[in-house]
């Protein structure tokens, strides 16, 4: 699938499940694509994403409950891309994934120290979460940003925020 159907197929969700959280639509479809895509850039084909239904490389901590699937993954430790085994979650279906991204974010108190949820803007959030150490590449806050740009996924935030004013309204 491209990058725009992927948009399309989740972009309800995305924009459902950050409501009133303090995150941004955009910052969460430009990981999805970043995270769930395989060697040629397609999102949602990377074995991780297509056989796990984990489209954002959560990993499997001791938190975690469910099941796990131990897969090699890419890190950079001390300046060098490495390849490890480590345990990811697995989810039933790809929404969940979606749902756990936020909750996964809420409940460690990294991501808060680091000022995720008060982020002003996609890219203030984009690079709180590479100093909460959310990707080990340190490219990653700007791999994000260069997607939401090339995407145009500010338009997510924007339904968001429209979505967020009307039900206020009700």
């Amino acid at each position: 699938m491209t990058r725009e159907e992927y948009i399309e197929k989740f972009k309800a969700i995305v924009i459902d499940s950050v409501s009133g959280t303090g995150l941004f639509p955009s910052v969460m479809m430009a990981q999805a694509i970043l995270e769930s895509s395989n060697k040629y850039g397609q999102p949602g084909a990377s074995m991780l994403a297509k056989e796990f239904n984990n489209h954002f490389g959560v990993k499997a901590d001791r938190s975690w409950k469910g099941k796990k699937v131990n897969l090699k993954t890419r890190e950079v430790i001390k300046n060098s891309s490495v390849m490890i085994g480590d345990f990811f979650r697995v989810y039933d279906h790809a929404a969940n994934s979606f749902k756990d991204r936020n909750t996964f974010l809420l409940k460690n108190p990294t991501y808060t120290k680091a000022g995720v949820f008060l982020s002003q803007t996609p890219e203030a959030q984009a690079e709180a979460l590479q100093r909460a150490g959310y990707a080990t590449d340190p490219k990653y806050a700007n791999l994000i940003k260069a997607l939401i740009k090339m995407y145009n996924l500010k338009e997510l935030d924007e339904i968001a925020r429209k979505n967020d004013s009307s039900s206020m309204v009700a």
